[in-house]
């Protein structure tokens, strides 16, 4: 019997502190109700070489990883540590010398045998965010917040070249066993379970 993927909730995020030679750290995630759709589109370019008149080999080289999620709302509080706006008695301000943070992005999606479907996507660079509004005509039409990242590999020796983790999990497995700590490799997983990787686009649309 085939599998199909539905419905998405438990967006998370994670402060990347550090990725380099010398160590790789994230601070604790933190939840992000109000999750509404999610994609996440890996690009990869391929190189052909050319032999005996015809193509003799291919190479896949990865490229851009754009990842986009809609969210009922990105609290203020959220915004400014995310994007290093910097607060003044009790005002948020947005300047030129702000410097965004990198993090890690995380979410699940049920699966049709019962179980769910969860990632962690490793590292990535925020964009700033549009303003959407709109009057109301007669009726409350919420605006939603869109949120956009770049990702990329992870540069230290524990997690060299991995941008994203995933795993599927039983009906009975508790979410916050995956979400108490970034997923960058097997050991990181506290239950121990290894991750699969893919280039395939993750698109999953509203949220149940």
């Amino acid at each position: 019997m085939g599998k199909t993927i539905y419905g998405l909730d438990m967006f998370h995020y994670a402060e990347l502190i550090q990725d380099d030679d010398k160590g790789l750290e994230y601070a604790k995630p933190e939840r992000l109700p109000g999750a509404v759709n999610v994609k996440v589109d890996p690009k990869s370019e391929q190189s052909k070489f050319w032999a005996d008149n015809g193509v003799y080999d291919s190479f896949n080289n990865m490229g851009d990883i754009d990842l986009e999620a809609e969210l009922a709302d990105l609290p203020i509080e959220v915004q400014n540590k995310i994007f290093g706006h910097k607060v003044e008695n009790g005002i948020s301000f947005a300047s030129s010398d702000d410097k965004a943070i990198f993090l890690a992005f995380g979410f699940r999606a049920k699966t049709s045998t019962g179980g769910h479907r969860f990632y962690w996507f490793l590292k990535g660079l925020p964009e700033l965010m549009a303003n959407e509004n709109k009057t109301t005509e007669g009726k409350a039409d919420p605006e939603t917040a869109k949120f956009k990242a770049g990702f990329m590999t992870l540069q230290n020796k524990k997690g060299k070249n991995r941008w994203k983790a995933q795993a599927e999990f039983d009906e009975g497995f508790d979410p916050d066993e995956w979400f108490k700590q970034v997923v960058y490799d097997g050991a990181s997983f506290a239950k121990g379970k290894d991750t699969e990787d893919s280039t395939n686009s993750v698109d999953i649309g509203k949220g149940v």
